[in-house]
C-alpha cells in the first residue's frame, strides 16, 4: 500500500507513533499528511490517517461531553467467561432483542433509534462454554453522525474474541453488511481470515528480530532496512502466514486484526425476509456463517452459540485426577492445543514436573492413551496428568 514515502514523512510518522497525547497525535498526523505525496500509491494510506484523525477527534469530543455531565461511562467491558462476542450493527437492527433473547440481560428495546448508548453485557452458556455477549452502541451510516459513539463500538470490536454482525432482513441486508465490513476494515479490523498479517512490537533493545510466517518477495535484510528508514532500530516483527514487504510497511501505520465472525439476519419471520437472506448469502465471497433469526418466534437462535464455537475453533477438554471422575466444567481451548497447554493452565508446576498424561477420547469408558506434552487434543477429550 505504501510506496515512495520521503524520508521526512517517515520520520514524522515515527513521531506520531511515539506521541502519547491524542491532541499531539492529531497535530503530528496532520503534519505527516502535509509531507505525504499525493498519488495512487498513497491513497489508502492518506484515507487511513484521515480516518484515524477523525476517530481521535471523536474520542476527545466524547470524553469532553462525559466530563461535562460529571459522570463516567466505561468504554470497554471487562472480559468474563470463556469467549467475548460483540454484537455490532446499525440502529434498530435487532441487537437489543438478540441480547435479551439469548441472555439474562435486560436492555431497553424500542423502535426509537439509538436506544443503546453504552455497551450492555449478558452471559450465554452452551455445552459448558460461557460466552459473554456484549451489545455495542450502534454504528452510524457516516462516522460520528448522530452520536459520538463510533469509536466506542470499534474499540469493543478490537478487544473482542468474536464478532456478531447484525443486519436487518426487513430492509437491505446486503447493503448493511457491505457498509459494516467496510467500516471495520477502515478501522483495520478484518472479518475474513487473511492470507497473512504482521504484528510489530517495538522493544528497547535486541535489534530487529523477524519470527514466524513467510516473506514472499524480500529478505530479512530488506525488512531491517525498511524499519530503520522509519527510525525503528529494535523490534520484534511477528509474521502470520504469507506476507509481502508492502504488508510489513503497511503494518507500521496500524496492524490489521482478524476477528472470527458470524452474520445474523434479524426478523426472519417478516415477509420477504427469507428471500433477502438468500440474496445476502449469495453476495458473500467468503465462508462466513450466516444465520436468519427471529426473536419473536425463536427461529435460528439455537444456531448462534454453536456457530460462535465453530468460527472460534473451540475445543472443550475435561481434566480428572487419578482415581476421581472427570471435572464437569471443561477447559476451553483453541484447536491445535496440547496436553502441555492444559498443564500450564492448571498450574505451572504441573508442566515442570510432568511425566506423562492419560487421554480418553470422548468417554471415560473408552481406552486411554499414554501421551506426552505435545499431544494435540480434540474436542471432548479427558486428560489425566501424572507428575513425578
Amino acid at each position: 500500500m505504501v510506496t515512495n514515502l520521503p524520508i521526512r514523512a517517515k520520520i514524522k510518522w515515527a513521531e506520531v507513533v511515539a506521541a502519547k497525547d491524542p491532541r499531539e497525535k492529531i497535530r503530528l498526523m496532520r503534519e505527516f499528511l502535509a509531507l505525504c505525496p499525493k498519488h495512487k500509491g498513497t491513497e489508502k494510506l492518506i484515507a487511513h490517517v484521515k480516518r484515524r484523525i477523525a476517530q481521535l477527534e471523536d474520542e476527545l469530543e466524547y470524553i469532553r461531553r462525559v466530563k461535562a455531565r460529571s459522570r463516567h461511562e466505561s468504554l470497554v467491558i471487562e472480559k468474563s467467561g470463556d469467549i467475548q462476542a460483540v454484537i455490532i450493527g446499525y440502529t434498530k437492527s435487532g441487537r437489543s432483542s438478540l441480547l435479551s433473547a439469548l441472555t439474562n440481560a435486560k436492555p431497553e428495546i424500542s423502535d426509537r433509534p439509538f436506544t443503546t448508548l453504552k455497551p450492555i453485557p449478558g452471559m450465554l452458556t452452551y455445552n459448558g462454554v460461557r460466552i459473554q455477549l456484549i451489545e455495542a452502541p450502534p454504528l452510524t451510516r457516516k462516522f460520528g453522525e448522530g452520536c459520538s459513539r463510533g469509536f466506542t463500538t470499534l474499540n469493543l470490536a478490537r478487544t473482542a474474541d468474536c464478532l456478531i454482525i447484525m443486519v436487518d432482513l426487513s430492509d437491505d441486508p446486503v447493503r448493511d453488511f457491505t457498509e459494516i465490513v467496510s467500516e471495520l476494515r477502515e478501522a483495520r479490523i478484518l472479518v475474513e481470515e487473511p492470507r497473512g498479517y504482521v504484528e510489530i512490537e517495538r522493544t528497547d533493545t535486541g535489534g530487529i528480530r523477524v519470527v514466524g510466517g513467510r516473506i514472499v518477495d524480500s529478505t530479512i535484510d530488506d525488512i531491517k532496512k525498511l524499519l530503520m528508514s522509519y527510525r525503528i532500530s529494535s523490534a520484534i516483527v511477528r509474521i502470520h502466514g504469507e506476507v509481502t514487504l508492502d504488508d510489513i510497511e503497511d503494518s507500521l501505520f496500524g496492524s490489521y486484526q482478524y476477528k472470527p465472525s458470524i452474520v445474523v439476519g434479524s426478523k426472519i419471520d417478516l415477509p420477504g425476509a427469507r428471500m433477502r437472506l438468500e440474496k445476502l448469502k449469495k453476495s458473500l465471497t467468503s465462508n462466513l456463517h450466516v444465520i436468519g433469526v427471529s426473536c419473536v418466534t425463536g427461529e435460528g437462535l439455537d444456531l448462534i452459540a454453536p456457530s460462535i464455537l465453530g468460527v472460534m475453533k473451540i475445543i472443550r477438554v475435561y481434566t480428572k485426577k487419578p482415581g476421581n471422575p472427570p471435572d464437569p466444567k471443561p477447559i476451553v481451548l483453541r484447536e491445535g492445543s496440547t496436553v502441555g497447554d492444559v498443564a500450564s493452565i492448571i498450574h505451572t508446576e504441573l508442566k515442570e514436573k510432568f511425566r506423562y498424561a492419560r487421554v480418553w477420547s470422548g468417554s471415560i469408558e473408552a481406552n486411554s492413551m499414554r501421551v506426552g506434552l505435545n499431544y494435540r487434543l480434540r474436542d471432548g477429550d479427558i486428560v489425566e496428568i501424572h507428575t513425578g
